[in-house]
């Protein structure tokens, strides 16, 4: 296949899971042209309607569609050169196109002229099927979802905005059957790509989706243009300055290191360590076999020589108290070039010993690329440098690193978010467990295997 100066950008998911509007804002945001595959389909469904022409298979189905035009451009859908888009958005086509899209004489008239759109790339295609039917060869796929009771509650709004009512009662029963036709058709049913990210929308604003996907897409493009980027790249100042921490951090705290054996030795991997000081990243840089990266607070970076200085080491400003794309992003390309990133899942400092719950974030990633996650636990750094104080003070600092976790796509029944929890509390649990061991024993032992949970 030739390559694509840009890329094709499948979105593939149920219904009211929000691909519309995504699609149209994340081509808005890229310049890429948006085709409405789903659309497309709702145009001949209508054409079928106003013609009485029925929806069944045969000759005259098939003759009826030869002298069908529909295009798709800017956004907008021409019926034989009329521009439909707004009344293909009726409940009634809906329905009408739920039936029309079983035929197999619509999906031969319909889905050569979707692939000829997308065949120079630079385009967002949204529908059911776009990245396994369609466009199975799409650099970037995704699928949206979202949970009944949102995309129901959602589908009611937008009604009422309409100056339209319907029980969501009603509406959870229409899409649970639309959900149950769509995935069980005979022709190019409802499913996720293997290759396709998914996203549970449920509780994410339209920003936050959109952010999160130009995240996606914006690394993609980094590592298809710079296969050696500065992500992948070992940084010679990082290994001279590691070197001459682990010498002062072993002689200023006798700083020892456990467990070391786990750290996979190439591919990407994530390191969740707990958080008590600003030691904590030099500690588990000293201790850790591999070249980290790390996502610091956007404000070091505004102190003169500190900013340059971490930045050198392989540190990116994060921005603290909301969504920030920029440092998904940062954080998918280590990643994907097979990178470590070192992440403090409680996002803050706390105190010494205490573990609290943790943020979004981390578990995000681990489920969203796969990534082996190595729990850290690092203690005596709060002793020695508490918040609070100008300098540090003697006291004995140890790191120990556990087996690798491992978080895959959400298991059977299990929405999105449920698998983000599910992974943050498996997280922070062997995050304790490597606590309790220190505790226990006054020095860290390595652990044996991985966690409970583990897929």
């Amino acid at each position: 296949m030739t390559r694509r100066r840009e890329p094709v950008i499948a979105i593939d998911g149920p219904a009211g899971a929000g691909k519309s509007t995504v699609a149209r804002l994340l081509a808005e945001r890229l310049g890429y042209a948006l085709v409405p595959t789903g659309a497309m389909y709702r145009a001949v469904a209508l054409a079928m309607a106003r013609d009485g022409v029925p929806a069944r298979e045969g000759p005259e189905l098939r003759r009826y569609l030869e002298g069908l035009r529909v295009v798709a451009a800017g956004g907008r859908i021409l019926l034989n050169g009329e521009d439909v888009t707004g009344r293909v958005r009726t409940e009634e086509i809906a329905r009408a196109t739920s039936q029309v899209t079983t035929l197999a004489a619509v999906r031969e008239k319909v889905t050569p002229l979707q692939r000829r759109a997308a065949a120079r790339g630079g385009v967002v295609l949204e529908g059911r099927d776009t990245g396994t039917v369609v466009c199975p060869d799409a650099e970037i796929k995704f699928f949206l979802t979202a949970s009944l009771d949102a995309r129901a509650a959602r589908r009611h709004a937008e009604l009422l905005a309409q100056g339209r009512d319907a029980s969501l009662e009603a509406l959870r029963a229409e899409l649970r059957a639309r959900d149950e036709q769509d995935q069980t058709r005979a022709l190019a049913p409802l499913r996720r790509a293997a290759d396709a990210l998914e996203i549970d929308t449920s509780g994410l604003t339209l920003a936050q989706v959109v952010g999160a996907m130009l995240a996606v897409v914006e690394a993609g493009r980094a590592g298809a243009e710079r296969p050696a980027t500065a992500a992948a790249r070992r940084s010679r100042l990082y290994t001279v300055l590691r070197l001459l921490a682990s010498g002062l951090l072993r002689l200023l705290f006798g700083l020892e290191e456990r467990g070391a054996e786990h750290v996979p030795a190439a591919g990407p991997v994530l390191f969740a360590a707990n958080h008590v000081s600003l030691l904590d990243p030099p500690v588990v840089a000293a201790g850790a076999p591999r070249q980290l990266h790390f996502l610091a607070k956007e404000q070091l970076f505004r102190v003169p020589l500190l900013g340059r200085l971490i930045r050198a080491v392989n540190a990116r400003p994060v921005r603290r108290g909301g969504s920030d794309p920029a440092a998904l992003r940062v954080a998918l390309r280590v990643l994907e070039e097979g990178g470590a990133l070192l992440i403090f899942p409680e996002g803050s400092r706390g105190p010494e010993g205490v573990l609290r719950a943790a943020r979004p974030g981390a578990a995000m990633l681990a489920v969203m690329t796969g990534a082996p996650v190595v729990p850290v636990y690092v203690s005596g750094t709060g002793r020695a440098w508490p918040t609070g104080r100008w300098l540090p003070r003697p006291a004995k600092v140890r790191v120990v690193f556990g087996a690798p976790l491992r978080f895959g796509a959400p298991g059977r029944g299990e929405e999105r978010k449920q698998a983000y929890e599910r992974a943050s509390r498996e997280m922070m649990a062997a995050i304790a467990r490597l606590r309790d061991t220190v505790a226990a024993h006054g020095e860290a032992r390595p652990q044996l295997s991985a966690a409970r949970g583990q897929s």
